[in-house]
């Protein structure tokens, strides 16, 4: 093809027309980036025509190359290269982008737009998100062997921008690859040296190669953006890894040919009419907006099909030679369908009667890790706190890639956006860390929350009443902040036999974060409390006699206090039902017909736990009914904490008689 006298390759017309389309999304939406769809359409082009393993047919297929698009605001670029690429996207839902419900929301939306392996948008949760992925990769590679070789055997690539790099996030998870030698992991740095207020030299100046060659990583520059040969020999050299992540820093102009390019104010708003014409021009497309060259989208398809389709054929060949066991696991996978259902757990009553209930939860997790190949996790280097090391199942490293404990280091940051990966891998993931600390996963939770993924975050230590180590370490808001999560199912078990139905229930959802909350302290099993009743979020320990005259709720280690309560009081003649509520949620997705029946209209409702009181308010008539706490704690022994904070059984106990004269 010829423009102004110049031959135009078909490489340049497709990269055109990605520019184009994704310039002209973002003129027709008057919301968007221009300058990430202008500086890294060659990017985004090359590697899908030359090196993703993908099946536009098949997005889900499950030994595809993995791709992040971490800068998430360049969803324009993603979703142009998508639609030329052949995915199950029309021309419709480009024009419809940023528009209400449809395909091309404003960042990318995992199970909203076909190739698509994880929303993004929060700067940094990519990368780390990635990083799970690499790790998962992994893991099932050295899973499913056939005579010797892995049936799966994929990359995972992540494109990132100096926002991304600036986030701490990023460089906990890095740094966590690098030590891990995950050599199958390639991130793309489209380092432009443009952010949204400036120069990215006004608040940031490190060496980034140096950076990264410090945490183990192998580092390769192209000089040039629009330079595809040193692209494509970046990636080919990235491959011959066999002990480091790869980094790929790729030196582009952001808003190429726009008469902005190079500045920050062509990042994030759209082109004048007149920019937008003036960059057609030079590349030589009509000046119409949307439209397409067919021959641009025909060849770009038949570049990956030529190339992937073999490979596709073959992975289906050989996944009916594997015998009945790991064919079905493998199956499992593909279908999401990691859970372990009705299964009867084993679990031995101490002589005491009582356990710490993180000990119970170590018994518990440890049964079912044994039961599900696809259960791996870790902590926060807090494991021999938090109980959740699963014993005889080895740490994932470089030697031993089936290990199935992750030893994240005190990266919290960074272990929330892994587990999401590990999640979009097809494994069932777990981390952990103490209940106080949980706010430095709140991202990755919301996250995940919002891609509805199964990740369970096991937090310990849940209570003011921890002792010596003060109210840095004691959680007081962090139930509350969990709750107020959409999409999250907050579980408080009080003992053993709740413990065993939280796991039951957790383990064998499909689909949907949830948080246990697992106390430190000693609790004496009850008699009455239910293990399957658990997944109701709430039910009845102790009923009333006769007359019901108050209703004591509570959860996690605080029902003990209830039950003690409420015989207390019936010694001075009051009749008292105490409920168990383990979870918030899952109560309020009972019919009304059954809380009703738990909590009758007109009876005095009191709660009792020790958290803030904001989780409570709709069970209770006014503040007073809420025994709970809304101030740090302090640092002191257990007995001395509850008389300090009115947590003893005397104070609680006259608190309640007071509202019931």
């Amino acid at each position: 093809m010829l423009f102004k006298g110049k031959e135009i390759s078909i490489d340049e017309k497709i990269i055109s027309s990605i520019r184009s389309l994704g310039i002209d999304m973002i003129h027709e939406a008057e919301s968007g980036h221009p300058g990430i769809v202008l500086g890294a359409a060659p990017i985004l082009y090359r590697l899908y025509a030359k090196h993703l393993k993908v099946n536009p047919k098949d997005p889900n297929w499950l030994d595809r190359d993995r791709f992040v698009l971490s800068a998430g605001h360049g969803s324009a670029l993603l979703y142009a290269t998508l639609f030329l690429a052949g995915y199950n996207i029309k021309l419709g839902d480009l024009k419809a982008f940023r528009q209400l419900n449809s395909k091309t929301p404003g960042h990318p939306e995992y199970g909203v737009t076909p190739g698509v392996d994880l929303s993004t948008g929060p700067l940094g949760q990519g990368i780390a998100a990635s990083v799970g992925m690499a790790i998962g990769e992994e893991y099932l590679r050295n899973y499913f062997i056939k005579e010797g070789k892995p049936i799966l055997n994929h990359y995972t690539y992540v494109f990132c921008g100096d926002g991304d790099l600036m986030e701490g996030i990023s460089y906990e998870a890095i740094s966590l690859a690098g030590t891990l030698k995950l050599n199958k992991l390639i991130m793309i740095y489209d380092s432009n040296q443009i952010c949204l207020d400036g120069e990215v030299d006004q608040t940031m100046t490190e060496n980034i190669p140096g950076r990264f060659h410090a945490m183990n990583w192998n580092v390769l520059i192209v000089e040039d953006g629009e330079d595809l040969n040193a692209f494509d020999m970046a990636i080919e050299k990235a491959k011959l890894s066999i002990d480091k992540p790869n980094l790929i820093i790729v030196n582009t102009v952001i808003g190429k040919y726009s008469k902005l390019q190079g500045t920050n104010k062509v990042h994030g708003k759209p082109l004048s009419d007149d920019d937008i014409y003036t960059i057609k021009e030079k590349m030589g497309v009509r000046g119409i907006p949307f439209v397409v060259s067919g021959d641009a989208a025909q060849s770009f398809q038949e570049m990956i099909s030529q190339r992937v389709n073999p490979i596709y054929e073959e992975y289906q060949k050989i996944k009916e030679t594997f015998n009945d066991s790991l064919k079905q696991k493998l199956e499992r996978l593909e279908e999401k369908n990691t859970v372990l259902e009705d299964l009867k757990v084993s679990y031995e009553k101490p002589d005491t009667g009582s356990e710490e209930i993180r000990i119970t939860g170590e018994k518990i997790l440890n049964f079912l890790a044994k039961r599900n190949p696809f259960l791996i996790g870790g902590s926060a280097d807090v494991a021999s706190s938090t109980k959740t090391y699963l014993e005889d199942l080895k740490d994932f490293s470089f030697q031993n890639r089936l290990g199935r404990n992750i030893r994240f280091g005190v990266r919290e940051h960074a272990m929330g956006a892994i587990l999401n990966g590990l999640s979009l891998s097809g494994l069932r993931p777990f981390g952990s860390t103490f209940l106080a600390f949980s706010d430095y996963l709140k991202p990755a939770i919301r996250m995940a929350a919002l891609q509805n993924l199964p990740v369970t975050y096991i937090f310990t230590h849940d209570t003011f009443k921890l002792g010596e180590d003060g109210p840095t370490h004691q959680p007081i808001e962090q139930l509350i902040s969990l709750r107020a999560i959409p999409n999250l199912e907050v579980i408080r078990p009080a003992d053993a036999n709740e413990v065993i139905g939280t796991y039951k229930y957790v383990m064998a959802k499909r689909e949907g974060p949830s948080a246990v909350i697992l106390g430190k302290n000693q609790s004496q099993i009850q008699e009455t409390t239910s293990i399957k009743d658990v997944q109701k979020g709430a039910y009845i320990v102790k009923k009333e006699r006769k007359n019901l005259g108050a209703v004591l709720i509570s959860s996690g280690e605080e029902l003990q206090i209830a039950i003690e309560a409420a015989k207390k009081l019936e010694g001075k003649g009051y009749d008292i039902r105490v409920i168990s509520m383990p979870s918030i949620e899952l109560y309020q997705k009972q019919p009304m017909k059954y809380k009703e029946s738990l909590l009758p209209l007109g009876v005095k409702t009191f709660v009792i736990e020790a958290s803030s009181s904001y989780s409570w308010y709709e069970f209770v008539y006014n503040r007073k009914y809420l025994i709970t706490i809304d101030q740090f704690g302090k640092s002191g022994k257990r007995d001395e904490l509850e008389r300090e904070f009115s947590f003893d059984i005397e104070s609680v106990v006259k608190q309640i008689e007071d509202l019931l004269k």
